[in-house]
């Protein structure tokens, strides 16, 4: 069975790693690093299958990540899931406009982040088939 890779992304350290623990290891590599510009060269250097972006962050926020993210043809296609405590529409608005495939507002029910993560990667494994 492949072990997806799994890279989170969130300045608040003990944050990522708890959500990082929280991982089956038999099912998922997971990694986390904490600014937005360690992501960038993390996601490029090692393709993720997916990653889970925080909104506020010290360096740059998560959208102009996203952006970057989405501009960039080697990770343009790679799933993102916006993880954040901003819950307004306009936050969640903004989020899919940049890209997001799912977003998730802290604090994060892990079950609930699980479910999301399965249903994006099981389509992206379905789109890679056909």
């Amino acid at each position: 069975m492949k072990k997806y890779k799994i890279l989170i992304v969130d300045d608040e350290r003990p944050l990522a790693e708890m959500i990082r623990i929280n991982f089956p290891a038999n099912q998922f590599d997971a990694t986390a690093c904490f600014t937005g510009k360690d992501a960038l060269a993390q996601t490029d250097a090692d393709r993720p299958d997916l990653i889970l972006l925080d909104v506020m962050m010290g360096d740059m926020s998560g959208w102009e990540v996203l952006l970057r993210l989405k501009s960039n043809p080697k990770t343009a296609t790679v799933p993102v899931i916006m993880c954040t405590a901003k819950d307004g529409p306009e936050d969640i608005e903004m989020s899919f406009q940049h890209g997001a495939q799912s977003y998730i507002i802290k604090p994060i029910n892990f079950p609930k982040l699980m479910h999301k993560i399965s249903a994006i990667l099981d389509m992206e494994r379905l789109l890679k088939e056909t």
